[in-house]
């Protein structure tokens, strides 16, 4: 496994970040991407009805992200 992608609420992803997670809507989503052979993670946060490829992807912790993944029951896996 090189690669896993998986939809999570906002609010979920961002529990641990005070600050983005005052700013989420209960309806928010983030598109999660993590790349497991370059230890990379990335999101895109995006509205309910909205494209996530409208939206930026933004870099993220790995290892926090893997941890969430996991916590989660390794979605997309």
């Amino acid at each position: 496994m090189k690669q896993v992608q998986f939809v999570v609420e906002a609010k979920k992803y961002f529990e641990v970040d005070a600050e983005r997670l005052e700013q989420a809507k209960e309806t928010d989503m983030v598109l999660v991407t993590i790349d497991f052979e370059n230890r990379k993670a990335d999101y895109i946060w995006y509205g309910a009805g909205e494209n996530p490829a409208n939206f930026p992807s933004e870099s993220d912790d790995f290892d926090g992200v893997v941890a969430l993944w996991e916590d989660l029951g390794r979605p997309g896996e």
